[in-house]
This record gives C-alpha cells, structure tokens and sequence, in this order.
C-alpha cells in the first residue's frame, strides 16, 4: 500500500515536470527580463529573475490544483485592473532597459538588487492572470482534477516547479557562456530590443484590458 502511494506521488511528480516544461516554455515579458539580466549582470542574476517567475507559477498551480475557488474568482473579477497594473510595471521596466547605457559588474551584484531582479519577476508573472488559465489547460490535458491528495498534490507542484525552473536554469547559463562574446555594441543593440519588445508587451496587455 505505501509503495503504491509513493509511485502514484511520484507519477504526479513526473506529470509535474512535464506540465513545467511543456506550459512553462519561457517567452514573453519574463523570458526578455531573464535574459537581459543575464547578459548585464551575470548568471545569478538572471536565475534569480526566473525563480520569481517560478514562485509565481507556484502560487497559480497550488490554487489550480487545490481548486481554491476564491483565487480564480478574485483573479477573474479583478482582471483588468490586474493586467493594467502588470501592463504599467512592464512598460517601466522596458524604458528602464532601453534607457541603460553599460553593463554593471556582476562581482558588485549586491543581495538587494538580487532580491529586486526576485520581486520585479514575480510581480510581473503574478500580474498575468492568463497564467493559472494555462495552468487550467494543462491540468485538463494531464488529467488532473481537485481530487487528489495533499501529498500528491505536493507532489505535482514540487515537479511544476522543478520543470519551470530547469527553464530559467538551460536560458541563463546557455546566455552566461554567450556573454563574454557578446561585444558592447551588440549588448546596446540587444538592450533596444529586449526593452522595446518589454514596452510593446505591456502597452499589449494594458490595451487588451480596455477592450475586454
């Protein structure tokens, strides 16, 4: 009986995993944020802004999986304001790149502006309410409904997680070898389009919150 409930644990660890790699393909707003801190700060840097990604996935999926009704359906009435003040923070953030000039020394990295590159990732996945709805989709896909256990449950979030941060994991050490080829010209010309494609992405989001 405990070996049964052990592989069934691990079986929604491994539909975990899955979901993470298959649903959370980084792109977007985060993927652009992840890289370009890679490039300007290091590695940690950009780990530490796909974590933030990572615990906001975390947080959909726990509501998604232990059907806590009450999330959706704040998140549902309270969309648009969501997706305007996401559309805000992510237009800020893009003219923030695009107004950059140099690299900052990764060795000079300090903890509060890793914990900053944390929060602005977290805060910009968290303001996307589109993200427990994908969740929903994979869950459906998977088929995964509110009836499982808290082990299980457990279970299939520790894989989310692990799947979406082996993401952040392959992108920010795959741009940390790349950067030392990365000429400063190429570096100002790749700060122009990571923040335009940012400021796009959020004036996006805001216009699509006036029309819904």
């Amino acid at each position: 009986m405990v070996k049964r409930c052990q592989e069934m644990i691990w079986n929604y660890v491994v539909k975990g995993i899955l979901i993470g790699l298959i649903f959370g393909v980084p792109a977007g707003a985060i993927g652009a944020l992840t890289i370009q801190r890679t490039l300007e700060r290091g590695f940690m840097a950009g780990l530490i802004t796909g974590a933030g990604s990572s615990a906001a996935d975390l947080l959909y999926s726990a509501a998604g999986i232990f059907g806590i009704a009450i999330v959706a359906d704040f998140l549902t009435v309270h969309q648009n304001v969501f997706q305007v003040v996401g559309g805000v923070f992510i237009v800020a953030l893009g003219i923030s790149i695009l107004r950059k000039k140099g690299r900052t020394d990764a060795a000079q990295e300090t903890k509060g502006n890793l914990v900053f590159c944390f929060l602005s990732s977290f805060g910009t996945a968290v303001m996307n309410p589109a993200t427990i709805l994908s969740f929903m989709v994979a869950f459906a896909a998977f088929d995964i409904n509110g009836n499982v256990s808290a082990a299980e449950g457990a279970g299939l979030i520790l894989g989310i997680l692990g799947g979406t941060f082996g993401w952040w994991l392959t992108i920010s050490s795959v741009v940390a070898l790349l950067k030392d080829r990365i000429t400063d010209q190429i570096y100002k010309w790749l700060n122009k389009i990571l923040g335009s494609f940012m400021l796009l992405f959020g004036i996006v989001m805001m216009i699509r919150s006036a029309w819904s």
